[in-house]
């Protein structure tokens, strides 16, 4: 799968090593989110839950692209 329509900040991609997040899973979530919401500093907050695990992604868009803060995986 391969979307390219985001930026991964070099924090996501350090969180996402850290908690076994793949690339794959990543777009899934962008794709298929259950849940959708608004953050507080001007970020969108995506959840869906892969093999068992709710994982949310926070981003801002950067023009047409979607810039990854941050990846967590949420109990």
């Amino acid at each position: 799968m391969t979307l390219k329509d985001y930026i991964l900040t070099e924090h996501a991609k350090d969180r996402m090593r850290d908690r076994g997040i793949s690339e794959d899973d990543l777009e899934l979530v962008l794709m298929e989110a259950e849940i959708k919401h608004p953050g507080l500093r001007g970020d969108i907050n995506l959840i869906k839950t892969i093999k068992r695990r709710k994982i949310k992604i926070s981003y801002v868009m950067d023009g047409k692209k979607k810039k990854i803060i941050t990846v967590i995986v949420v109990s």
